[in-house]
Parts: structure tokens; sequence; C-alpha cells
């Protein structure tokens, strides 16, 4: 069942509800819902919660257990599924997908996501060491750390330590989440968008593309960029 292991800690599972401090106007997402455990909580105090899930087997067992007006079961990849409208995300994430989540959530308007991630994930970008994720998060994110949670508490166990995260959308402008948001596309494109919002004509915006860029990097999807290739790419273009 892909890598997902399934929160069993009822009280683990009630602080999370706690946090996320749902009322009956949210409209939630889940991510990756497993055997249900935190669904059916989710779904008694909101107005409504879409879930997605992968894996057939367990959106089988997930159909039979909940049917629910309240409740939208969608089969899909995380990953690559286009969200319905939320204000609110409340998953124990499986943890091939946190990076590229939180580079999808920045395409999407939320109150909070409370996560369930590997700890490790959760250093990275509360540790401040320069990185593209790190990055990413700055431009983007408030993260807080609510609490470790150790293997004991899912099913299969973990090979490390987990951790549930807060996060919130920082509402500032700038150039680089302008840039950063559209991850999947190539440099170039993603470029000439952004200096034509500007006023520049599509020629002009190209020629001052190819002035100030190596081909190689104009035709990088940005989540390909290095670190450093984001930064160069900030200091030419941010004015």
């Amino acid at each position: 069942m892909l890598d997902q292991h399934f929160m069993i800690d009822k009280e683990l599972l009630l602080r999370i509800i706690k946090i996320s401090k749902l009322n009956k106007e949210d409209i939630v997402l889940e991510i990756g819902p497993g055997t249900g455990n935190l669904t059916e909580l989710i779904a008694n105090k909101a107005k409504h919660l879409y879930v997605i899930e992968k894996d057939s087997e367990l959106f089988e067992e997930l159909n039979e257990k909940f049917a629910s007006p309240k409740i939208t079961l969608i089969h899909d990849n995380a990953a690559k599924a286009k969200f319905p409208n939320f204000n609110k995300c409340i998953s124990n994430l499986p943890y091939t997908l946190c990076e590229t989540l939180l580079w999808k959530f920045t395409r999407y308007k939320f109150e909070s996501l409370t996560l369930v991630v590997p700890k490790n994930f959760t250093d990275l970008i509360l540790n401040k060491n320069p990185s593209r994720l790190q990055l990413l998060v700055d431009s983007y994110y408030n993260v807080e750390l609510i609490e470790e949670i150790s293997p004991e508490s899912f099913e299969p166990q973990p090979k490390v330590l987990s951790a549930l995260i807060q996060i919130t959308p920082k509402e500032t402008k700038s150039f680089i989440k302008e840039f950063l948001s559209q991850y999947d596309k190539k440099t170039k494109n993603a470029l000439k968008e952004i200096l034509m919002k500007k006023g520049l004509t599509k020629q002009q915006a190209l020629e001052k593309i190819s002035l100030n860029l190596r081909p190689k990097i104009q035709d990088t999807n940005i989540i390909n960029l290095s670190l450093q290739e984001i930064q160069e790419i900030e200091n030419k273009f941010k004015k």
C-alpha cells in the first residue's frame, strides 16, 4: 500500500483535530487517508471533506466505510490531481509526497495545512540551511512544529520519527513567489509571462531573457533549477 503509515494513536488524532480548529464552515482536504481513522474525525467537525487516495484497495475500503454526503472520495494521485477548493488541509502525508505537495500548495489559497510528516523533513524546512526547498518555504509559508511523533503511533511503524506541523501562508508578494509558483514550466516561459505582466511585449521579454540567461537554464523546468540558478535569475529579473 504505497509508502503510507496509518495513525492508530487515538489521542494523537484528537490533538490533530484540536489544533486544526475546525468549524462547520470549513471545507477540508485530506490526502492519503489510509484506513480513514482521521477522516471520520474531520467529517464530524467540518462542513465538507474531500479525500484523495491513490491506492485502489484502500479507496474501495473507504468507499464502503464512508457513505456520507459530507465526504467526497477522489481516486487519484495527489501529486497530479487538481485539488477542489478547500480552506484547510489535514493529512498524514505519504512520506514521498511531502516536498512535491509543498510546491503544489503554492497554487492554492488556504488558511492552514495541518500535516504529519517525517521529522527529518521538518528539520529540512526549519533549519535554515540554504536549499531550493528552504527558499520555497521561506517565500511562501510560516511553519510551526507542534510535536514530534514516535513510530509507535503508526501501523506499520515507520523507521523514522514523525512530526506534526502546521503551515499558514505568507501574504506578501514578490518576484520569487510568482516565479516559483510556475515550478512545472520552463524557465523562459515563466519569465516571459512575468515580464509581459510588467508591460514588456513578447519580443522584448524574450530578448531580455536571451541576453541574461544561458540557453540551458532557459529550457530547464523551474523545479529542476539549482538554488544558485534560481538566485541568479532573481538577481537579474526581480526589478
